[in-house]
């Protein structure tokens, strides 16, 4: 019995440690997925949720690892998956999307998700205001302006910029970066990306700060920092 009792502990141990790791600079409430049931955490602390509860944003969050948003269609939370509650949520890979309706820019192709399956666009989308977004990204705003979206840029189902968030992550001593909707991992120990922010980190998972401060990434941590919002 002794020794069961310690398998659990250290068991409940790692998991705790794992979503702290991927929450390494967000302080806000989340919640994942363990063994059929939805976790919260806050403050650094993970127990079982007891009761559905609301998150900002028109978030319904039940027990059993299952969210909906605005009363939209049940989505299953899987396990790995960290849903915030400033709306986003955090995929193990690390890819970070909003849960809401929204238009993402990706790889040069114009997506549209609702409920949170995407669709490439087939054909010109016309906003309330009037503009029309093509599947390629090129658009043409009511005033007459043409453009087009940038990689990674966010949009609601009306056209209202949303502010997305790149992440470092180390995975298996390696350093992926999610950057412009893209996963890019980094080769070598000596490469050096940039982030939209002005943070940079290093292929060994050394990060310098835009203030300058630096630290080490460690293994299974994910951190986030603000991506390049484009106005339009």
């Amino acid at each position: 019995m002794t020794l069961r009792a310690l398998v659990i502990i250290q068991s409940l141990l790692g998991a705790s440690s794992g979503l702290l790791f991927a929450q390494a600079n967000y302080s806000g409430e989340t919640v994942t997925c363990r063994t059929n049931r939805t976790q919260l955490r806050h403050g650094g602390d993970s127990v079982p949720l007891t009761n559905a509860m609301t998150m900002p944003g028109g978030i319904e969050v039940s027990t059993n690892c299952t969210f909906q948003v605005n009363q939209g269609k049940a989505r299953p939370l899987q396990e790995g998956q960290i849903l915030r509650d400033d709306g986003f949520l955090l995929n193990p890979d690390g890819s970070i999307v909003p849960v809401r309706d929204h238009i993402a820019m990706s790889k040069g192709v114009v997506m549209v998700f609702k409920d949170g399956n995407g669709a490439p666009l087939t054909a010109t989308l016309t906003l309330p205001d009037g503009t029309g977004i093509n599947p390629d990204g090129s658009y043409v705003r009511s005033s007459g302006r043409r453009s087009r979206l940038a990689d990674g840029q966010l949009l609601t189902l009306d056209g209202t910029p949303i502010q997305g968030f790149d992440t470092i992550s180390m995975h298996n001593g390696s350093v992926v970066v999610y950057k412009s909707g893209a996963l890019i991992p980094l080769q070598s120990a000596v490469v050096i990306m940039g982030m939209s922010d002005g943070t940079r980190v290093r292929g060994d998972g050394f990060i310098t700060s835009p203030d300058g401060t630096t630290s080490q990434l460690a293994e299974g941590q994910t951190i986030t920092v603000p991506a390049l919002r484009v106005d339009w």
